[in-house]
């Protein structure tokens, strides 16, 4: 079978960077997608390959539609330690986060912030799972799944 070098995945996160809820300094959004700048300690979480996802999910709720944004960030669990504390949890229970999403396909997102709500609606802690894995050559992994509720899908950032 012949390989295809020119071939680009369509989905699935390549990486994620989270921000304190309140670190867009400036953010100029458009149809086309949004221009940000963002402060405060960056986060960046070593995802394991072809494991975490972004979902965002329309639905009706009284006559208006909401939009529901769910990260699911899979990490292997000895190195989460080194970002993964009480600290970071209470954080993401409390205050949330701004995310920056690398998807496979070369897009980036933001998510946890939108044109109307600004940082009202970070992204959330909605679960933390760790599992050992299945079989010995599974890695030992944490799944970290955080949640927003808005009224916009997460745009592109130019």
């Amino acid at each position: 079978m012949k390989s295809n070098a020119n071939y680009k995945s369509v989905g699935g996160v390549e990486s994620c960077t989270l921000y304190p809820a309140d670190a867009v300094t400036t953010a100029l959004f458009s149809c086309e997608g949004c221009e940000i700048e963002l402060s405060g300690t960056a986060i960046e979480v070593p995802l394991l390959d072809d494991a975490s996802e972004y979902e965002e999910c329309s639905q009706m709720e009284v006559g208006a539609t909401l939009i529901s944004h769910r990260l699911h960030l899979v990490a292997e669990r000895n190195e989460a330690k080194s970002w993964l504390n009480d600290h970071f949890i209470e954080r993401a229970y409390t205050e949330g986060f701004v995310a920056v999403i690398s998807l496979c396909d070369g897009r980036r997102l933001l998510a946890g912030y939108s044109a109307q709500f600004g940082d009202e609606q970070p992204l959330r802690l909605e679960s933390l799972t760790s599992t050992s894995g299945t079989s010995l050559n599974e890695t030992p992994s944490v799944t970290l799944r955080l949640i927003s509720q808005d009224t916009e899908f997460s745009p592109e950032i130019l």
